[in-house]
């Protein structure tokens, strides 16, 4: 007889790479890093190129609203990649979905590091952004569904860590090509993320699929093992068999749903559609913090809020970027330990205060308050990265219904794509013509972003997917939803005795183990 969590060797057990269990969830792990290293990479690089004369000399030196679109068309392209694939991307799988978009990006990156004009960098952003699209709406699910509820979002934070790995190769690379004196200060950076594309499609050819797709699809004997040999025992062990189980009881639950967009807009006895709201909410919510606005123009901000030189920008943008990354590694812990909503509350406080206090200092001038203003805006930074840049990537996938899962995760990236647009599109102009204003406004969203996380926000950290549609199902209200989710933190994170129960029971101590029982 099988131990019900002990790993043992068994020839029923399929090994991807010679990989299996905790190694394997790593490998897949590292498969969509790069995936977010390319976000990443991509966001980081064009940062440095906007206060760079050369490149701008080659699209004829566009001013700041012109600029603006440039580097902002790209989330065009990245939305309408997230609109392709909330409408056909369910019917092919998370890693053809992710190795597509990895192809298309390949394609926008060689157009756009060929440029010689406006034109064809405009059009190369929008391809490079279709196939940036379909990676980011596609990446955190896979992730999700592979990994164990206790571990999901310590896996999600680990991606978030290689996204600024890649803001700081491409901040740096920036710098130091910008020693050179020909355009390939320009064309070497944006060309080098295909080196990352690639070593994505190449992981998705030869590792799993995702367990909880192949079982929505009809591929049950394919879903139970990858799901063994994600979990290292056999398929007839009590931990697999009780996980299946779950997963087969949720997908059961949904069964009066067909998976369309219908659906996604319906509520189908587990509230569908406030799910659905959330996770979009989130993605929007998440870009109006302003993050953007340092991601993509730190350089530009330091050299015209604050008045450094260039040189002096690059620099302190890469260091800030740097320090960015060291603060990332502190949600690998946090994340599941402290939950969602506790840390949603507390990167927004100290986001807003962060804006706020940037605009006093941009506003009073003079050298000690701009070296005031810089530190302010690396404070910011750190409570990003750890009250929302991993929590806002792991929310929306462990919120959504798993037949949904992928339109709905898509149309949250969708908005997600289009607030970014906006952002990036107005900061250049809205800085050159109100200043230390902007940072004002943004203060006022994080703060009204702390009420929206507290009030709406169920928390989800440790429980299973599965268990999330137990969470939703029989609620009158997503503030009922959000108080239950709170409760369920002390009697335990999972529901599974309610797979064969009422849902709408209540949670009761049993001797260490979460029941549902008759209301």
């Amino acid at each position: 007889m099988t131990g019900k969590g002990v790993a043992q060797p068994d020839t029923d057990i399929q090994a991807y790479l010679g990989l299996r269990g905790k190694p394997l969830i790593y490998a897949i792990t590292f498969a969509c890093s790069l995936g977010f290293l390319l976000f990443g990479y991509d966001n980081g690089v064009f940062s440095g190129l906007t206060t760079d004369p050369t490149f701008l000399a080659q699209l004829s030196n566009p001013n700041a609203t012109l600029l603006g679109f440039i580097v902002a068309v790209y989330e065009l392209g990245c939305l309408f990649g997230a609109l392709i694939c909330a409408c056909w991307a369910e019917n092919f799988g998370r890693k053809t979905v992710c190795s597509a978009g990895s192809f298309i990006l390949i394609l926008g990156t060689i157009v756009q590091a060929t440029s010689y004009g406006r034109a064809q960098m405009i059009v190369g952003r929008i391809i490079t952004g279709v196939g940036m699209g379909f990676i980011t709406s596609t990446v955190p699910i896979y992730q999700s569904e592979t990994t164990v509820a206790s571990s999901r979002g310590r896996m999600i934070a680990v991606q978030l860590s290689t996204l600024i790995v890649g803001i700081v190769i491409a901040y740096w690379i920036d710098y130091g090509m910008s020693l050179k004196s020909t355009s390939i200060q320009w064309r070497f950076p944006i060309a080098f993320q295909i080196v990352f594309a690639v070593g994505l499609i190449a992981m998705c050819s030869v590792l799993p699929e995702s367990p909880r797709w192949l079982a929505a699809h009809g591929y049950t004997e394919n879903a139970l093992q990858v799901l063994s040999s994600l979990r290292n025992l056999p398929p007839s062990s009590d931990l697999v068999s009780s996980e299946f189980q779950d997963i087969q009881a949720a997908i059961a639950l949904e069964r009066t749903s067909t998976g369309s967009w219908k659906d996604v807009f319906s509520d189908g006895g587990i509230m569908g559609w406030q799910r659905t709201l959330i996770a979009c909410t989130v993605q929007t919510i998440q870009q109006l913090t302003g993050t953007n606005m340092i991601v993509y123009y730190a350089p530009y901000l330091i050299q015209n809020s604050i008045g450094l030189t260039r040189h002096d920008s690059l620099l302190i943008s890469g260091g800030m970027q740097f320090f960015f990354l060291v603060m990332s590694f502190l949600p690998w812990i946090l994340l599941d330990k402290i939950g969602r909503r506790r840390l949603f509350v507390f990167g927004g406080m100290g986001l807003g205060v962060c804006m706020l206090a940037s605009a006093i200092l941009i506003k009073l001038g003079g050298r000690n308050n701009g070296i005031g203003a810089v530190v302010m805006l690396y404070l910011y930074q750190g409570f990003f990265t750890i009250g929302w840049m991993s929590n806002m990537w792991c929310y929306p996938s462990e919120i959504l219904p798993v037949r949904n899962r992928q339109r709905g995760g898509a149309l949250s990236v969708v908005f997600q794509w289009l607030t970014t647009f906006l952002v990036v599109e107005i900061t250049p102009p809205v800085i050159s013509n109100i200043g230390w204003r902007t940072y004002i406004i943004f203060a006022v969203f994080n703060f009204a972003n702390v009420v929206i996380a507290w009030y709406w926000f169920p928390e989800t950290a440790g429980r299973t997917l599965e268990s999330i549609d137990y969470l939703f199902a029989g609620s009158g209200s997503v503030r009922e939803v959000v108080l239950k989710s709170m409760d369920a933190q002390e009697y335990g994170p999972d529901l599974r005795g309610a797979m064969g129960g009422d849902p709408s029971g209540k949670w009761v101590k049993d001797e260490g183990t979460e029941k549902v029982t008759d209301a």
